[in-house]
C-alpha cells in the first residue's frame, strides 16, 4: 500500500486528474487519497482560485452527481 499522501500531493493529484480525464467522481477520489468530502471541496476551492489567478481559461463543473470536470470558461468581458 502506497504511503499516506500529503496535502500537496492530494491537490496535485487532483488536479492532474481533472487535466487527464474526462472526470473525477468524488467518492472515488476520496477513497483513493483517504480524505473526506469537506476536504475534496476545500482542494477543490484551491483549484478554482488557481485556476482564476492564473488565467488558465478553465473552470471546475459538476454534473450534479458528484463527478467533476474541467472546461474552458468563455471570456467575460466586464
Amino acid at each position: 500500500a502506497r504511503a499516506q499522501m500529503n496535502k500537496s500531493e492530494i491537490l496535485l493529484l487532483l488536479f492532474y486528474r481533472l487535466l487527464t480525464e474526462k472526470s473525477v467522481n468524488k467518492a472515488a477520489f476520496c477513497c483513493d487519497a483517504a480524505i473526506s468530502e469537506r476536504s475534496f471541496y476545500r482542494y477543490l476551492n484551491n483549484i478554482k482560485s488557481f485556476s482564476i489567478e492564473a488565467g488558465t481559461g478553465l473552470e471546475v463543473s459538476s454534473d450534479g452527481e458528484g463527478n467533476y470536470f474541467l472546461k474552458n470558461s468563455s471570456p467575460q468581458k466586464a
